[in-house]
């Protein structure tokens, strides 16, 4: 107390660290980066609709073949929104230099407008239009991941395959080198309609859909086996394709009574290979991170830490409700040098939950 007490009286401190609560944890956000009939240059917008989003940028262009500078970011949106997609924050970049409505935009135009996301609560981001043959493309996401991660803005990037020869081509999309938690790949193309006639494009079209779909679900929920809502697919793989598919860490869609995704998965080959433990570790990092924050500054005692450590169990026992987490186990504590170098310790142990991926069948008859 440090009123200082001469007449008599009651003098009366409050202590709030009893109702410090953990605080909300936004998981559908998408960050997303093209180009645009209109619209202010590298400017962040955050959208609700597409109908907001066409006002702001315009509508799409006609589809040629892909290789005509078409517009990206309206196209990339209309396949977010329709499969389930709600905020938005959306960047237009353009070739300030040249090009028609800065449709011929460069790499260095994606990365500079990508950086304006940095700062965003994103979850999930994309290149509109750009697919893993656009090698400094890829490049750049994987860059935009590694600088969010280190200040606190964790994300998961998606990117889709490209056409060659304007062709879905298995071997092309399998021998691709990625390896990464944090980066989803999804093939082949699909088809789409616009301005009247039924038009195919990339991978990179079907990684908007999926972002879509994935902002939609809880973070325990698995896409495994969940609809998109597409018009059809440029190639339809057969089951040993699919196999060899997925073993790359393809996220793949099939057309089995509707346009279903074959296993939700990210380019890892380890620990972080289903999406949903990618999803429910980040929720973690973001919710522990915003129950611990606002005990910074104050005593680090044993009253103290007891107040954190109730915030914390508040937090994670709601993903234990949440079917997020199996179980964890807690421990916050903090030794006398540690008291004296302003540290408290927090150890966690989370066991996340798994989605049912086979089914095995033993039948016996009689």
């Amino acid at each position: 107390m440090t009123q200082t007490m001469v007449l008599p009286g009651t003098y009366i401190e409050v202590r709030d660290q009893g109702l410090i609560s953990p605080g909300g944890v936004v998981t559908g956000n998408i960050g997303i980066v093209g180009t645009a009939e209109k619209g202010l240059v590298d400017q962040v917008q955050l959208l609700g609709s597409l109908s907001e989003a066409k006002e702001i940028f315009g509508k799409s262009d006609e589809w040629q073949d892909g290789t005509k500078n078409e517009l990206t970011l309206i196209r990339a949106l209309e396949l977010i929104y329709q499969n389930g997609g709600q905020t938005v924050y959306a960047v237009r970049t353009a070739n300030v230099k040249e090009g028609k409505n800065g449709a011929d935009a460069s790499t260095d135009d994606y990365t500079r407008s990508l950086a304006l996301l940095e700062n965003e609560i994103v979850n999930i981001v994309l290149l509109a239009g750009q697919d893993v043959s656009k090698t400094a493309m890829l490049t750049a996401l994987d860059g935009h991941l590694k600088t969010t991660a280190g200040i606190k803005r964790e994300r998961i990037g998606i990117i889709g395959s490209g056409f060659s020869s304007g062709t879905d081509k298995l071997e092309d999309i399998t021998s691709h080198t990625l390896n990464n938690d944090r980066i989803i790949f999804t093939a082949p193309g699909i088809l789409v309609s616009s301005q009247g006639k039924q038009n195919k494009l990339p991978g990179s079209y079907l990684a908007a859909a999926v972002a879509g779909m994935l902002s939609s679900l809880p973070v325990q929920t698995s896409p495994t086996n969940k609809t998109l809502t597409i018009e059809g697919l440029t190639t339809e793989f057969n089951s040993t394709q699919l196999e060899k598919l997925v073993t790359k860490g393809v996220l793949t869609v099939e057309k089995r009574a509707g346009f279903r995704i074959v296993k939700g998965i990210t380019t890892d080959d380890r620990a972080w290979k289903q999406i949903t433990t990618r999803r429910i570790v980040d929720y973690a990092i973001y919710g522990v991170r915003s129950s611990c924050n606002p005990y910074i500054g104050k005593l680090n005692n044993e009253r103290v830490r007891g107040a954190m450590k109730a915030t914390l169990n508040a937090f994670l026992t709601r993903m234990v409700d949440n079917e997020a987490l199996v179980s964890y186990q807690l421990d916050v504590s903090a030794t006398r040098a540690q008291e004296k170098e302003g540290k408290v310790m927090v150890t966690m142990t989370l066991m996340p939950t798994f989605s049912i991926d086979f089914i095995q069948v033993t039948m016996y008859l009689q």
